[in-house]
This record gives structure tokens, C-alpha cells and sequence, in this order.
């Protein structure tokens, strides 16, 4: 009998006001491609006024001319705007990104709207610009502008004083704290020196072109598609048939999925269909495909609306 994946939870507490939460954040994701964890992203608003905005002007510049050698070393762009910034309005954003499944998104478009861009991140009509992209409207204007969030900033600050946040960025793992991008690496070996955490890349995942898929779709071939794009997307067209599974859920979804069943991957033409792949493959399904290109690419019939969209999954339990 399938079971969910044991995963443990690595806590990433970082502020958005601070280079050096911008340029681990990357390296951080790729922990949850190495390992088998999940990352709970947690913005500190508390810590805004720390580092190069600290009240002491020698600190402030060791910390610029610090951050600019990080930069160079984890080869990232960093573009310094010296304005002090509350980042409370972006941190209610991110908890309401979180529900409409775009929270990683909207994380890569405020990190880099205030360090690559080096624009404003503290006013609503400037946060609400910035993200645009990502077309949440005047529900998210209405959830930064209010309070809806306010207990879970709360929360987060008091997971952070139990987990003996001192600064960020700050990493907290089974107990132990790891502050700042120079710690990354001792993370990394307190996660390798357990086997049951280890992602074996060896597992691989085929690819199929989408005239292949197609064609195997006309043919009414037993191979379950997995659409890993979130339901608004798969709800404004799909591949008839598929189901929908967020690439970010897939891993407390294992239990609704078969070991032994055919499974085609299409995400958003970007890499969730590469990292989920693999990330099955390590996790023992044996017939995981990649649709090449993914969504975009697809010129075959196509189906609209949330009717059935996950019908072929195990229920929940």
C-alpha cells in the first residue's frame, strides 16, 4: 500500500528587506531538490531594519560589501536600493499568494522587484504593480490593504523566537538554527548524514513529444496525465482527461497515486515537470514521462473547467 512520502520540514525565515535572504533563496530551493524536504518560507517583517538598514553606520557598510561578494560568488545580480523599506504589506501578499498556489512565484517576482529592479515593495499601488504578472487583482489588494494575515505573521514570529531566530536569514532544522549563507553548507551535511532524507538522482523519467502524446491519447492508453499547474490554469484549458495536481502538493500526494501506474507529467513549460519527475522516479514509480515543452507546446484537442479534475487519483485519506 502506497504511503505519503516521509519528509521532513527545513524553516526558512528571511526578510525581504535583506540581500542575503534574496540570494539564498535559490540555493534553499535547491535543498528541496536534493533532499527529500519541504521548505516552509517564513518573511520576518520584524527584521527589516537590520543589516546594511541598522543604525550603525559601520555595520551598514560591511554589510553591503559583504552582500556584493556573496553575490559574486553565487553568480546573481544584486542591485542596492539604500531606502529603508516596511515589508509588511509584501509579507500579507505572501500569505495570500500561498492560497491561490502562486506563493513561490510571488516570492521570485518581490525579491527580485526589491533587489534586482531595486523598486519599491512598501506601498500598495507599487506592491500590487510589481506583481501583476501574476494577475490576483483587487483580491489581493483588499488582502494586503486589511488584517486577514495578521495572526499568521504572528505565528511565524513565535515559530521564529521558539526556534531561536537571531537574524536572517536563518535556517532551523530538527533543533538546530543555521544563520546567514556562510551556515548553508553545515545544513547541508546535517541533512546528508541521514539516508532516509537522500534524493537518488540516478532515478530518471523519460520525455515524450506532444505529437507522441497525442497520438497515445487518441489511442485511449492507460497512462494517467498529471497537469502539475495550479486549477486556475488547468481550469482554462487542459488536456482532456488529465487530472490536476500542483507540482508544490505532489509530495503529500503520493498516497493518491499508483507505484505501477503510467504517468505523463505537463507543467507550465518551465522545470516543475523536470523536478517532479525526478523526484517520483527516486521515489520508486517506474513509469514517469516529461511532456517536452509542456502546456505551450500541446496543439492537440482541449478541455476547459474543473469537471472531474481529479477523478483518477485515489481518494484522499
Amino acid at each position: 500500500m502506497d504511503t505519503p512520502v516521509n519528509k521532513a520540514t527545513v524553516r526558512f525565515y528571511f526578510s525581504f528587506n535583506d540581500p542575503y535572504s534574496f540570494l539564498m533563496a535559490p540555493l534553499v530551493k535547491q535543498l528541496a531538490h536534493d533532499f527529500k524536504i519541504d521548505v516552509e518560507w517564513l518573511p520576518l517583517p520584524g527584521y527589516d531594519a537590520v543589516g546594511m538598514f541598522a543604525d550603525n553606520e559601520a555595520l551598514r557598510r560591511y554589510v553591503r560589501a559583504d552582500a556584493e561578494r556573496v553575490a559574486k560568488k553565487v553568480d546573481r545580480k544584486l542591485l542596492f536600493d539604500d531606502r529603508p523599506m516596511d515589508s509588511r504589506l509584501a509579507v500579507r501578499g505572501k500569505y495570500f499568494a500561498d492560497r491561490q498556489m502562486l506563493g513561490v512565484k510571488y516570492l521570485n517576482l518581490v525579491f527580485a522587484l526589491r533587489w534586482v529592479s531595486a523598486k519599491a515593495i512598501d506601498t500598495v499601488d507599487d506592491l500590487a504593480a510589481g506583481v501583476s504578472f501574476l494577475e490576483m487583482g483587487e483580491p489581493f489588494v483588499a488582502a494586503i490593504s486589511g488584517d486577514a494575515f495578521e495572526a499568521a505573521i504572528d505565528a511565524a514570529e513565535a515559530q521564529a523566537r521558539e526556534d531561536g531566530v537571531v537574524g536572517v536569514p536563518f535556517l532551523s532544522f530538527g533543533g538546530e538554527g543555521f544563520l546567514g549563507p556562510d551556515r548553508l553548507p553545515y545544513l547541508q551535511e546535517r541533512l546528508m548524514a541521514d539516508p532516509s532524507l537522500t534524493v537518488h538522482h540516478d532515478a530518471s523519467y523519460a520525455v515524450i513529444k506532444p505529437e507522441e502524446l497525442a497520438a497515445a491519447v487518441g489511442r485511449d492508453e492507460p497512462t494517467l496525465i498529471l497537469d502539475l499547474r495550479i486549477p486556475k490554469e488547468f481550469g482554462a484549458g487542459h488536456i482532456p482527461g488529465a487530472n490536476c495536481l500542483p507540482a508544490k502538493v505532489v509530495y503529500r500526494n503520493l498516497n493518491r497515486l499508483d507505484r505501477e501506474w503510467r504517468i505523463t507529467l505537463v507543467d507550465d513549460g518551465g522545470v516543475a515537470g523536470s523536478e517532479v519527475g525526478f523526484f517520483l522516479a527516486g521515489e520508486g514509480f517506474a513509469h514517469v514521462t516529461v511532456l517536452s515543452g509542456g502546456w505551450p507546446k500541446w496543439t492537440g484537442p482541449v478541455a476547459t473547467g474543473l469537471t472531474d479534475w481529479q477523478d483518477k487519483l485515489k481518494p484522499l485519506a
